[in-house]
């Protein structure tokens, strides 16, 4: 018994889906329909009266059936519009995610075709060979001024040394490095001078 209850309800509620999917289909299919014009037509011109009866005068103060009724479009007929609306919302919805992914899509490809033409346009800088220089950074005729510079230098990192030649004392330093500029300004800064001797 209770199999069979089962069975009927399960069958009443197939039946009464699919007659909800038909009549949607069919209210999608059915072409629209527009309520047919309000006519009005115009009163006859009627003699005048001085005396009006009362069922005149109720007559007079209600509007005309055709007047009075216009009805609301119909249950369905509204869904249907709400429905049309609802699917043109979200296909401009669509339109605009799809106008965005594209404009990022667009910016990255030429953010990433300028950093190519810049990579392209850039040149490596050819590689400079470490050399070791002796340079000369102050000549005394005083053993304790060159003697004073050699501190100075060591103190400042470098390889110094004080070379005698006849009664002068020369004091040079030995640098390893592949920008000779650079180390010539700093120890120009430090002692006033520097060469390179070789």
């Amino acid at each position: 018994m209770a199999k069979e209850t089962l069975l009927i309800l399960l069958g009443i509620l197939a039946a009464s889906i699919s007659f909800k999917v038909g009549l949607n289909k069919w209210l999608e299919s059915k072409p629209e329909s527009v309520p047919p014009p309000v006519v009005v037509r115009p009163n006859p011109p009627q003699p005048v009266q001085l005396i009006s009866s009362p069922q005149e005068e109720k007559a007079k103060g209600e509007p005309k059936a055709e007047e009075k009724k216009q009805t609301p479009p119909p249950e369905p007929q509204r869904q249907k519009e709400d429905l049309i609306a609802k699917n043109t919302k979200e296909k401009k919805t669509k339109e605009v995610q799809k106008t965005h992914r594209s404009k990022n899509l667009t910016a990255q490809k030429q953010a990433t075709r300028k950093e190519v033409a810049k990579q392209k346009k850039q040149p490596e800088k050819p590689k400079r060979e470490v050399k070791e220089y002796v340079i000369q950074i102050g000549t005394f005729s005083s053993k304790e001024k060159a003697d004073r510079a050699l501190k100075k230098a060591i103190s400042m990192g470098y390889r110094a040394e004080i070379v005698r030649e006849g009664k002068l004392y020369k004091v040079r330093v030995r640098v390893k490095t592949d920008n000779p500029k650079k180390v010539l300004a700093r120890l120009r800064s430090a002692f006033g001078s520097a060469t390179i001797k070789r």
